[in-house]
């Protein structure tokens, strides 16, 4: 099953480019629009202190339920209403039962609407395949580290806190006097919707860093079975990393570890092969 979704923003200054997303709305594969808020609307506050999070509430319950009853109701609201606004493209996640489709929703909120330092739980996507191919290279080339502090004897450790107080980590992280770190995004399995989020997360995790430290080096290792349909999610990471590197080409790969090989002093070695 699959359902649409549009991320509900509110701008209570229309003459301002200010804005938050506080939730999204969801049509599910009955059609039916439902809509979901982000468990924290702390930013609301932030933006606009005379907010009441209650009306806030109230109101998008109510828009929901006239664009559930009135045909046409959703046309009307599209451009938004009031300080209510939704994003002008549909995402979609597919989903199999009403588990799933929680799940779904909590990832989406998690990404979109919740503060990063004020998450009610934490929402942990599984390793991909390409995250656990790569990791495995590092092992067998000897250069993973076994504890976070490994980092600071020129070896490869992984989940690297980049902020830690907004739970933003890493996935791989080396250093050599600079800091080098390696985020991977399968876009091989897994909901289309999602992958995007995912590409997100990571020029995310990029643009933190860097604005700890411009001097840290980002690369972001990529596979994918056709990089048409990725196309927009492709120019974002090259817009965020210093290196985009293509798991099938050897060439990117091997240059890769050319570059860490002798960042860590360690001989330049050939890819292992299967």
């Amino acid at each position: 099953m699959k359902a649409n979704t549009y991320l509900v923003n509110y701008q209570p200054y229309p003459a301002r480019a200010e804005h938050c997303t506080v939730g999204a709305l969801v049509f599910a594969q009955d059609g039916k629009a439902r809509v979901h808020l982000a468990h924290n609307l702390k930013k609301v506050k932030a933006l606009d202190p005379q907010a009441n999070l209650e009306s806030l509430r109230d109101a998008l319950n109510a828009l929901t339920k006239e664009i559930n009853e009135k045909p046409g109701a959703w046309d009307a609201f599209k451009a938004g209403a009031a300080g209510l606004r939704f994003s002008s493209s549909a995402g979609f996640f597919a989903y199999a039962n009403p588990e799933e489709y929680d799940r779904q929703v909590q990832w989406l909120l998690q990404t979109a609407a919740e503060p990063r330092s004020a998450q009610p739980r934490k929402m942990h996507q599984p390793k991909s395949r390409l995250f656990v191919e790569l990791k495995s290279t590092f092992k067998n080339y000897g250069w993973l580290g076994e504890k976070a502090e490994d980092i600071e004897d020129h070896k490869v450790v992984t989940r690297y806190p980049v902020v830690a107080d907004e739970d933003l980590s890493a996935e791989f992280a080396m250093k050599n006097g600079r800091l080098h770190l390696v985020e991977t995004v399968d876009f091989r399995s897994g909901v289309a919707s999602a992958k995007r989020m995912e590409a997100r997360g990571k020029a995310l995790v990029f643009d933190a860093a860097k604005g700890l430290d411009t001097e840290t080096q980002c690369t972001v290792v990529v596979a994918a079975q056709d990089y048409a349909d990725i196309k927009t999610s492709m120019n974002l990471l090259n817009r965020y990393a210093d290196r985009v590197a293509v798991y099938e080409s050897a060439t990117d790969m091997q240059s890769l570890l050319n570059d860490w090989a002798r960042a860590m002093n360690r001989p330049m070695l050939a890819m292992p092969t299967n």
